[in-house]
């Protein structure tokens, strides 16, 4: 089974990276656009001094974050993240010696940057790796002071590293490039991982618990878990009601509380992902 999952892994990583690959050696390098993260580094090093492939430069910036990150992150993890990066790093370099460059509309490179990158790195991630480089410094960041989010680290990191491509390049668009880039990647990688159409989960505090799952499992066709709770403030036993829906059938649920039970206390949040019967 581990030689499975290993193999399918390695094959998710080749893929990837080749796709990353076209993303920076067609689209980004060739027409001054930043990505974030190191490889936003690496192709303004390679700007400045050409001799140095995208892929090494990546590679090299990444083993002191990897020396660092063998004593406080799992060996599991790790590992993984140093053979997909080791993948994802030779496809660069070996792709700039067999990918066109793109050196038409700007803005169409920019746009197709961003989704290739995207879909490059998503396929990464789902073998539960990383490219290294910001993700590792955000996980040793928080690992030191566990109340770092990690979504503003590697965001600080990706504005320092659009900031520095303008004092590179001089041009103001190549913020507004990098921006652009950076967006439609991580939106990218949240379709891919997640899909377009995310959930939501619905927690309902109410004493008339019984017909409000009876009304959203017959109308809605969704069903739900139940568990006693006790109001902090009446002091109440109530019940707590959790229903993993999607995006379109929250408003009829919604509609399905109030007529059940006005006095409902209803809170709705983002579900990253949601599986079992009726999800993926």
């Amino acid at each position: 089974m581990k030689i499975k999952r290993t193999l399918w892994d390695i094959f998710l990583w080749m893929i990837g990276s080749a796709v990353f690959s076209v993303s920076v050696n067609m689209f980004s390098a060739p027409n001054n656009i930043v990505q974030g993260g190191l490889t936003g580094i690496a192709t303004v090093i390679n700007y400045l001094v050409p001799s140095l492939p995208i892929g090494t430069a990546i590679f090299i910036m990444n083993i002191p974050l990897f020396l660092l990150a063998w004593k406080y992150l799992k060996g599991g993890f790790l590992v993984r993240t140093v053979c997909a990066t080791a993948v994802f790093t030779a496809f660069i370099d070996l792709g700039s010696f067999v990918i066109m460059p793109y050196k038409g509309d700007t803005l169409l490179g920019c746009i197709f940057c961003g989704v290739l990158s995207g879909i490059g790195l998503a396929l990464v991630f789902m073998t539960g790796a990383t490219t290294g480089g910001t993700d590792i410094i955000a996980m040793l960041l928080r690992k030191k002071n566990p109340r770092f989010s990690m979504g503003r680290v590697i965001l600080f990191i990706d504005f320092a590293i659009v900031l520095l491509s303008f004092a590179v390049y001089g041009e103001i668009e190549s913020i507004m490039y990098a921006i652009i880039v950076i967006f439609l990647s991580s939106k990218v990688i949240d379709t891919v991982l997640y899909g377009s159409d995310h959930s939501k989960i619905v927690f309902i505090i109410t004493e008339q618990g019984e017909d409000i799952i009876s009304a959203i499992f017959r109308e809605i066709g969704r069903g739900a878990t139940v568990l006693p709770v006790k109001g902090g403030y009446t002091q109440k036993e109530k019940e707590l009601i959790l229903c993993a829906a999607k995006k379109m059938q929250i408003r009829n649920i919604l509609r399905l509380i109030s007529q059940k039970d006005p006095k409902a206390f209803t809170v709705v949040c983002d579900a990253g992902e949601v599986l079992g019967e009726g999800f993926r």
